[in-house]
């Protein structure tokens, strides 16, 4: 379905999901639904996911359930087992694909499960161990500027010549493309970090007499 039909139908009172979508439409869709002042919610199923799925619901909806569905392919080939995986499944049917040495993790929608059964694939949901459980803290922070190493820094814990030496280095994403440090962090923006999670902003709560920022944010390592 086109976000602008996703749009129409969540401002006429129904909750919709997208496809699962990857960083540049992520960004398309969130600016949609900011102008016409819906709410969004994202999901991947997996920790620091990069391709999620949105759903669009109506202001006065306060809370939507989690459609993602995450299941395991236990595989002596992996390699072969995940490229059979994405035939069998549409692109907005599937996620964040993770290969192991016992098999395959995978998100995907619920409505794919059945599809995979079709498909001779004998998903399952994770054995005990396998699935990593995302570690997620929101908490909130006095930050000098929204800028990208200062947000980036602050949420994951660390210093922040280190995590500016990982957005020089091309490893911070934002809106669906490479960060830079001089970037800043809007209302609803996740940073993407290689290596250490992701940081979504969920509100600028107001500023300090200092002129600082303060904010609440997700920190998912």
């Amino acid at each position: 379905m086109k976000p602008d039909d996703l749009v129409g139908k969540a401002r006429g009172g129904r909750v919709v999901a997208s496809g699962f979508l990857d960083p540049e439409a992520q960004e398309a869709l969130r600016t949609l639904a900011a102008r016409a002042g819906l709410g969004l919610a994202w999901f991947g199923g997996l920790p620091a996911a990069e391709r999620r799925l949105g759903v669009l619901h109506p202001p006065e909806v306060p809370e939507v359930a989690d459609p993602v569905w995450v299941g395991w392919l236990a595989a002596e080939d992996p390699e072969r087992t995940a490229a059979r995986l994405r035939r069998a499944l549409d692109a907005d049917e599937l996620g964040d694909v993770r290969l192991t040495p016992e098999g395959v993790l995978f998100a995907a929608t619920r409505a794919a499960r059945a599809r995979l059964a079709g498909a001779g694939l004998d998903a399952t949901d994770p054995p005990e161990g396998i699935r990593p459980r995302p570690r997620r803290k929101t908490r909130t922070l006095v930050v000098p500027s929204l800028r990208v190493d200062v947000v980036g820094a602050k949420g994951f814990g660390v210093s922040r010549s280190y995590f500016a030496k990982g957005v020089k280095a091309g490893k911070v994403r934002l809106r669906g493309r490479v960060a830079g440090a001089k970037d800043e962090v809007r209302e609803g923006d996740t940073l993407i970090a290689e290596g250490l999670g992701q940081v979504t902003l969920l509100r600028v709560v107001g500023r300090t007499t200092r002129g600082n920022y303060k904010v609440e944010l997700t920190a998912e390592k």
